[in-house]
């Protein structure tokens, strides 16, 4: 068992309030109003008015305050990636909240001398800050009070040279104060991968400082957040988190991952803490051959997701097929555990069977589908189909002939994200079930079973699912009738809001978040 012991304000409720935010951060930190670190001990250590005991086998924090007798506890909890790397324990994903670094120790900035900081950094992974470190105002420590921290992922790193390039560029990247570079990561998107946690100044933001650090290297591929894995059902699940405040859960659709969300991740990390989820069998999470996969499987996903890391209660938020998803956890989360659900061009069902009543038209090509449908059952034309669909090419022209509008969004990052999962093991088998399986519910059957308010925007230019279609129609007399269901449409935009036009997106969803905190309070 790790301990955490943290120094916070002089009241129980401060210290309640405190407790109730989450933070990215994986790094020990601090906020305005308390300091962290972690203790290597068996029993908590009290520091001021509170201590937390981290269990690392339920991955659970309780607070015990020596002054009263209110114990609480929450799961997961605060990571030190120092600590936790060394006893070899799984990625959380909710941390105490952290601002800013608690001791340079942790970090390598510009100033450092590296050579001479080695035996100084081992030093501080064995030990932690001392008390007197933690208690230390931070002006005195010559940190800035008005910084923010997040951790970005940087692909592309392949080689401990690599490393050290990305280093001394970062050096040079404007409002970053301080930055902490984690080890390499072989395989994956481009070959490798490290996580850098960056101090940033409050005039810069982070999807300025992301985009700086991508125009270094066209080689790289930069994700404003961190992922990290969540065992569910015995299988392994990819997850990304950013920013505090707030839990808003993100949810992709067919083909995509978390990497499809990064640029909307940029906007709301801002003033929220996001999460973006790989459904399974999709983007990095495992694909098992066995699982009957759509929208009522990846509900119960989302389900136990949100319970196990946003049990306050979340913004649900799906494009496409993920916005069946989402509303299929919402029917089953029910009104306390969802605060808000936002759709992005919500498809009708997961393939055409779910489609026949969408208008004549598809009733007359339905055959062609049904052919398809036929041919994917043989495996040699199958892996032929499927390799012509996937190919890099074909991604670029679908996106950008297709799906969005804002044809500068299609980069060779944004297709190298979209393609590398069609290339591990399973991929094939999670298209053709996908494509052939049961359509899973659709809107109409799903939305009586959700009272909480949802927001749909709609992308005018989507000749996928078109906003004068049936099930943009239906939200919008669906509207008519209930007073907590706005939809609206984006101008000049295709099928993904969120990463063809992610400012137009994140305005709305701002005022949307905003007015249900309205309400909370």
């Amino acid at each position: 068992m790790a301990v955490l012991a943290v120094a916070l304000p002089h009241s129980v409720n401060d210290a309640l309030r405190v407790l109730g935010q989450s933070c990215s951060s994986e790094n020990s930190g601090f906020g305005d109003s308390q300091r962290l670190a972690v203790v290597k001990r068996s029993r908590g250590v009290k520091v001021g008015r509170v201590s937390l005991v981290f269990d690392s086998k339920s991955q659970s924090c309780s607070a015990r305050f020596p002054s009263s007798s209110v114990a609480i506890s929450r799961r997961p909890v605060f990571e030190n990636r120092k600590i936790l790397r060394r006893r070899s324990l799984t990625s959380i994903g909710r941390d105490i909240p952290s601002t800013r670094v608690p001791t340079r120790e942790y970090f390598r900035g510009a100033a450092r001398n590296k050579e001479a900081s080695t035996a100084d950094e081992s030093k501080a992974a064995d030990s932690g800050p001392s008390l007197e470190e933690m208690l230390t105002p931070p002006t005195s420590m010559g940190l800035s009070s008005d910084t923010r921290m997040f951790t970005i992922t940087v692909h592309g790193v392949i080689t401990d040279n690599d490393s050290r390039r990305l280093e001394s560029q970062l050096q040079g990247i404007d409002g970053i104060v301080q930055f902490w570079v984690g080890p390499l990561k072989v395989g994956g998107l481009r070959g490798g991968s490290v996580s850098v946690q960056i101090e940033i100044e409050s005039r810069v933001t982070l999807r300025q400082v992301a985009q700086d650090i991508q125009d270094l290297d066209s080689s790289l591929l930069v994700l404003p957040f961190k992922s990290n894995t969540w065992l569910w059902r015995g299988h392994k699940i990819n997850y990304a988190v950013a920013g505090c405040g707030e839990p808003i859960i993100l949810v992709h659709g067919f083909g995509g991952n978390v990497g499809h969300f990064a640029r909307l991740v940029s906007y709301l990390a801002e003033e929220h803490r996001v999460y973006a989820v790989d459904l399974l069998g999709f983007g990095a999470s495992e694909k098992p051959l066995e699982a009957n996969y759509g929208p009522e499987l990846w509900g119960e996903q989302i389900q136990d997701f949100a319970n196990e890391f946003a049990d306050e209660g979340a913004v649900l938020v799906g494009n496409s097929i993920g916005s069946l998803t989402v509303l299929a956890a919402a029917a089953m989360m029910g009104d306390e555990a969802v605060r808000g659900v936002v759709l992005l061009n919500c498809a009708g069902a997961m393939n055409r069977k779910g489609l026949a009543q969408d208008g004549v038209l598809l009733r007359i090509i339905s055959p062609i589908f049904v052919a398809v449908e036929y041919l994917l059952q043989k495996p040699d034309i199958a892996k032929f189909l499927f390799n012509r669909f996937r190919s890099k090419e074909n991604v670029k022209k679908i996106l950008t002939d297709q799906a969005y509008r804002n044809t500068d969004a299609v980069t060779d990052q944004l297709v190298d994200i979209l393609h590398h999962p069609s290339t591990e093991p399973g991929a094939l088998e999670v298209f053709v079930k996908v494509f052939t399986g049961e359509p899973g519910p659709r809107p109409e059957a799903l939305m009586p079973k959700i009272k909480a308010p949802l927001l749909l925007l709609w992308g005018d230019k989507d000749r996928w699912t078109p906003a004068n279609g049936p099930v943009a129609n239906y939200f919008r007399r669906l509207g008519d009738e209930r007073g907590n269901v706005y939809v609206e449409t984006l101008p000049d935009v295709g099928h993904c809001p969120h990463d063809d036009r992610p400012e137009l997106a994140a305005e709305r969803m701002f005022s949307f978040i905003g007015s249900l905190e309205a309400q909370k309070n």
